[in-house]
């Protein structure tokens, strides 16, 4: 039997993903009574795991009234940005030579799989692949770190521009993305972070160019 901590993880994943992937979209109400039917649970973990994602600004709690799915701004999307080109650069300007040697097998399975992209059609589920695909690489490197306190701070900023691509479907793109990544990978390959860092800084900057153009 699962335990009240295990159907809080439940709920907060599945909150998070819906959040995050805007099935449920910027506005719309949460309904602690439907998502725990939805998902075989009790109320409590359901509303535990809101007080959580609160706290992480996913939702917006009206006193006496109802729960949103929160709002983004152009604002937002500017400090999400911001925020990822501090930490992002600072882990990649930080890879050794022996996070390189460690790492390399999954480094050239996920150059790999860059190479192979090519041009996505235009339907929801390619496109959420395509932004899956773009989540593990940003993932995988920021893991070279093994900081876990960055790894996870890191992340949550990666689910929130990863947000604003979902409500922007097809504005990503996908070739851009697929160079620059490349670029990043080809430099840590080669024990370069440095020029690395350069690529990631000049990808995160486009990527938020384009978020800005297309809100």
């Amino acid at each position: 039997m699962a335990s009240s901590y295990d159907n809080k993880i439940l709920a907060l994943n599945y909150l998070k993903e819906q959040i995050i992937t805007c099935a449920m979209p910027p506005g719309s109400a949460i309904n602690v009574n439907e998502i725990a039917a939805r998902l075989n649970i009790s109320k409590t973990p359901v509303r535990e795991a809101l007080l959580e994602l609160q706290y992480e600004n996913y939702i917006t709690v009206i006193p006496r009234k109802k729960t949103i799915v929160s709002r983004i701004s152009l604002k937002d999307l500017e400090y999400v940005y911001d925020a990822r080109s501090l930490v992002e650069i600072h882990i990649i300007r930080g890879i050794s030579p022996e996070d390189v040697k460690r790492n390399r097998e999954t480094l050239e399975r996920l150059r790999e799989k860059w190479l192979e992209l090519s041009s996505i059609e235009q339907t929801k589920t390619a496109y959420s692949q395509f932004l899956q695909a773009d989540l593990q690489f940003h993932s995988s490197l920021i893991q070279l770190c093994e900081n876990p306190h960055l790894v996870h701070f890191c992340q949550e900023l990666i689910y929130k521009s990863q947000r604003f691509w979902y409500m922007a479907l097809f504005n990503n793109q996908v070739d851009r993305v697929q160079q620059e990544h490349l670029q990043i990978l080809d430099a840590i390959l080669a024990g370069n972070p440095e020029k690395a860092a350069e690529y990631e800084q000049a990808h995160i900057s486009a990527s938020k160019a384009l978020s800005i153009l297309s809100d």
